[in-house]
């Protein structure tokens, strides 16, 4: 007798082995979404760490300019230097150099950069950096000519306008300096959105708002003000002013 020819089985394998690879490719689809909607909510996290680490370094910064008010009686002057080495540019007639550069880190004993590698940017008005002709009280009240305009454009800086702003210039730190190690730096490409033109464009103008985009433009700088009312009663407190 004759055996049987075993075709079916050999079909039958042919076709389980065929949903096999196509149950595998599914499956490897699956998991590449599940893996991408896991990474998103991971993106977004590690985003917004960045940004608390940036807030944490502006406002150390503005405490720091407190302290170096108290006890020199003056705020440091902008790094100007290229690449900033982290110490103030003072010219020979002890006033600054430049009104508008890269907060002095290494002065104040602060980290460099922003939680993006960038240095901080530092505006400090001249009533207050002059480092023999020092501020009084009368004198510092409304003396700065820093304005900080807001969300819908108001001036939210006045009456008391700012003896200093520190900035970061955000995620995307465009109108910023990078740091690089071994103490080099490179430009970053200019800005895109207004606001953050206004923000990089060396006058006396700053832009304090939430984060927003508009077309392919994003605004996510962000800043810090230093109140001469504050500067003025934390002097006093501490017997620097009378």
């Amino acid at each position: 007798m004759n055996p049987v020819p075993q075709t079916r089985p050999i079909r039958l394998r042919a076709v389980m082995s065929g949903f096999s690879l196509l149950e595998m490719a599914l499956a490897l689809v699956i998991l590449s979404l599940m893996m991408g909607w896991l990474m998103t909510p991971l993106r977004v996290q590690q985003a917004l760490q960045k940004y608390q680490q940036t807030e944490q370094r502006l406002y150390a910064a503005q405490q720091a300019l407190l302290g170096h008010a108290i006890i020199y009686h003056y705020l440091p002057c902008p790094d100007t230097d290229q690449p900033p080495d982290g110490w103030e540019n003072v010219s020979a007639n002890q006033s600054c150099a430049g009104d508008e550069g890269v907060l002095p880190w290494l002065q104040l004993g602060l980290v460099a950069t922003d939680a993006w590698g960038r240095f901080l940017r530092y505006r400090a008005d001249s009533t207050f950096t002059h480092h023999t002709q020092w501020f009084s009280v009368s004198a510092a009240e409304n003396a700065s000519n820093i304005q900080v305009v807001g969300d819908v454009g108001a001036l939210i800086s006045a009456p008391s306008r700012p003896a200093a702003i520190i900035l970061s210039h955000g995620e995307n730190g465009l109108g910023g300096i990078q740091s690089v190690s071994g103490g080099q730096a490179f430009v970053m490409a200019a800005p895109v959105h207004v606001d953050e033109q206004e923000n990089a464009d060396g006058d006396l103008v700053f832009v304090d708002k939430a984060q927003q985009q508009v077309g392919g433009a994003v605004f996510d700088d962000r800043l810090v003000m230093l109140s001469p009312k504050v500067l003025i009663q934390q002097m006093v407190q501490a017997q620097r002013l009378p």
